[in-house]
């Protein structure tokens, strides 16, 4: 796996984004999270900018930052993580999803895509001034300190 990351992805990878985003295979796994994360801060979109496609959710100014395999044939991403800046010292996952083939029960996932997707957003955090933790949404108990 050679991952490279960014803050938007083409346009023409709209329909496999929205796939990964919204038919994802996974996502029973962490129902009750998605409904809290929903009712909360709004539903997700994909919008496109002059740069690609991001991920709006509500009303909110979320960060979204693509996974992509350079490995891999076509420029869809593999996986995504949306995030805000809820309070002056705390980050917010709102949304991880993963294409399957890399999930963490998956031959190919060694530590898992998703891990890594919020290890990213750990790191962009710890760079950020008054920044103390991560929390990740979906599972409230989670709570990283940096």
């Amino acid at each position: 796996m050679n991952l490279a990351f960014s803050s938007h992805a083409p346009k023409e990878c709209r329909r496999a984004l929205e796939e990964l985003l919204f038919l994802n295979p996974g996502q029973h796994r962490v129902r009750d999270g998605i409904v809290n994360s929903l009712e909360r801060f709004g539903h997700p979109q994909v919008e496109e900018t002059a740069d690609g496609l991001v991920v709006r959710v509500g009303k909110q100014e979320a960060q979204t930052l693509f996974a992509f395999d350079r490995d891999r044939l076509g420029d869809a991403p593999v996986g995504i993580v949306v995030f805000l800046r809820t309070a002056p010292a705390e980050m917010t996952v709102l949304h991880v999803a993963v294409h399957p083939d890399y999930a963490l029960r998956s031959n190919q996932s060694g530590a898992g895509l998703g891990v890594t997707l919020v290890e990213q957003v750990k790191a962009i955090a710890a760079r950020i001034v008054g920044v103390q933790r991560v929390v990740f949404f979906y599972r409230r108990e989670v709570v990283l300190r940096l």
